[in-house]
């Protein structure tokens, strides 16, 4: 805790130093608070009634999510040592609850974005650092609207993947939301849930044809943990205990990596003080001409590369809608009929529309993306001014949160498969360009702050180093003229007392 609390301290430290030079502290403030109540989630995922919700309540030691043959799990809800209490995001903002709504479930819920909940569980009392995550069923409704439960999952630093006995598959659904995971890089722990159904034999051909599923559809090579039993609860003990260890080095690491992103423009600044204190008034006033005019340039060149940007992405998004009709394609005719026999396409159709918008974003704008930081950092490094790596996959949830379903172009559509088609072209292209759009504003923000920050603390030394020669400067001619009038008078006394002496 010691070394946690230094770290926040360094940030607001840093946060100080900016203020007290008149520099913008950034997020150097607001980091040092997310780092004093900084976790590590732990994503428990899986597919719709596969027992994510027992097992976090078995984990808990208590009856706190609500569980049943029903869609219960409405928004992600991420529980955590603390005494804050349960908090509901709904409309971008935290609203205060009750522990008694997460056990309630259903309409209670209806609305929200996501819960927390800070308890004193004696279960959680040993994990400080760490929060666990009870997800919707990925594949329902729930999972598919909005980004919330995407960006939980790309922020977690570990997965609980739950699968059942009684559907032992990986879903194409499933499979391609744990496809946009690095799961190759963070630990993962699987549980084989309702095993208590099925006779000990069968288990293990389930086990072994899952742990075979995953790896051939995912490269994933785990080892399917039997559940409900002392054998799984003890491997989600151990893996959880193994992760609170590690919870202090990633907070450090991540702590570091902001400290140094919010403090380049001060570091920048104070550099530039020193050296500028060695310069008299006409040096510094060619540098600051210099420095306005390679300011004047460089707007110019990000601009001509933002427009290019998104330029590429309006023609990728637009590519890729044309080729995700190809994908669709096969989808249609059954949608059709399923419309014709008065059935809801939507389930059927949610999840594949979602799979095919992350696999074109990620084949056709995460490269713009990419070429478009590359070369933000070339010419940031021609100006001599370092940028941090952006954090994170540009891309993150923007495709997902901008992707509210498939029922508004089923009811605006036709009943036959080529409007269907075609409405799903549309739906595709639209969440494509903005999801896009939306990436590439926050990829822009991420990498143009830090630099125009450099400029301009650059620029700021320049004026204060100035500022504080011509404050040296008037306290010196005002100096000069004291010792001149004490030099005028002493001149005066002594003409005086020269003509007395003559009289």
């Amino acid at each position: 805790m010691e070394r946690q609390d230094a770290l926040c301290a360094a940030l607001e430290q840093a946060a100080a130093l900016c203020r007290a030079y008149g520099l913008p502290d950034g997020t150097l403030a607001e980091d040092a608070r997310q780092m004093a109540d900084y976790r590590v989630p732990v994503a428990v995922l899986g597919a719709f009634n596969t027992g994510k919700s027992a097992l976090v309540n078995r984990l808990l030691g208590t009856q706190l999510m609500q569980v049943s043959l029903t869609e219960e799990t409405a928004a992600p809800a991420e529980v955590f040592w603390g005494r804050q209490g349960v908090q509901l995001l709904r409309e971008e903002r935290w609203i205060p609850a009750d522990a008694a709504a997460l056990r309630a479930g259903g309409p209670g819920l209806a609305g929200i974005q996501m819960a927390r909940a800070g308890l004193p569980l004696p279960a959680l009392e040993g994990l400080e650092g760490l929060s666990v995550a009870d997800t919707p069923g990925i594949g329902t409704p729930q999972a598919a609207r909005g980004g919330a439960l995407l960006a939980l999952a790309r922020r977690a630093g570990a997965y609980i993947l739950v699968f059942g006995a009684d559907a032992p598959v990986v879903t194409e659904s499933l499979a391609a939301f744990l496809s946009c995971l690095p799961l190759d890089s963070r630990p993962v722990l699987c549980v084989l849930t309702k095993c208590d159904q099925f006779p000990q034999e069968d288990v293990r051909q389930i086990a072994a044809y899952l742990e075979e599923s995953l790896a051939r559809q995912l490269g994933l090579h785990a080892q399917l943990h039997p559940a409900p039993g002392d054998e799984a609860d003890s491997a989600v003990r151990d893996f959880l205990r193994e992760l609170q260890v590690r919870a202090g080095a990633l907070r450090r690491a991540e702590g570091r990596r902001r400290l140094a992103a919010g403090s380049a423009p001060l570091a920048q600044y104070l550099t530039q003080r020193i050296q500028n204190s060695r310069l008299l008034e006409p040096e510094l006033a060619r540098k600051a001409q210099l420095l306005d005019r390679r300011l004047e340039t460089l707007d110019k060149a990000v601009d001509a590369m933002n427009r290019r940007a998104r330029q590429l992405l309006e023609d990728a998004a637009g590519q890729a809608a044309r080729h995700s009709r190809e994908t669709l394609a096969p989808l249609a005719e059954p949608l059709a009929e399923m419309l014709a026999a008065g059935q809801d396409p939507c389930p059927c159709a949610d999840g594949a529309v979602l799979g095919v918008l992350r696999a074109e974003a990620r084949s056709r704008l995460l490269p713009i993306l990419d070429a478009y930081e590359k070369g933000m950092h070339r010419l940031a490094g021609l100006y001599g001014l370092p940028l941090p790596a952006a954090a994170g996959d540009p891309l993150a949830d923007t495709v997902d949160g901008v992707f509210s379903g498939t029922a508004a172009a089923f009811s605006g559509a036709g009943r036959d498969a080529q409007s269907l088609s075609a409405a799903l072209q549309e739906l595709t292209g639209r969440c494509l360009s903005q999801g896009g759009l939306q990436a590439f504003e926050r990829l822009c923000q991420a990498l143009t702050q830090p630099l125009y920050g450099q400029l301009a603390s650059l620029h700021k030394a320049l004026e204060d180093t100035r500022l504080q020669q011509q404050a040296r400067a008037e306290a010196t001619r005002q100096s000069l003229d004291a010792l001149q009038r004490d030099l005028g008078l002493l001149r005066e006394l002594t003409g005086e007392e020269a003509q007395t002496d003559a009289v």
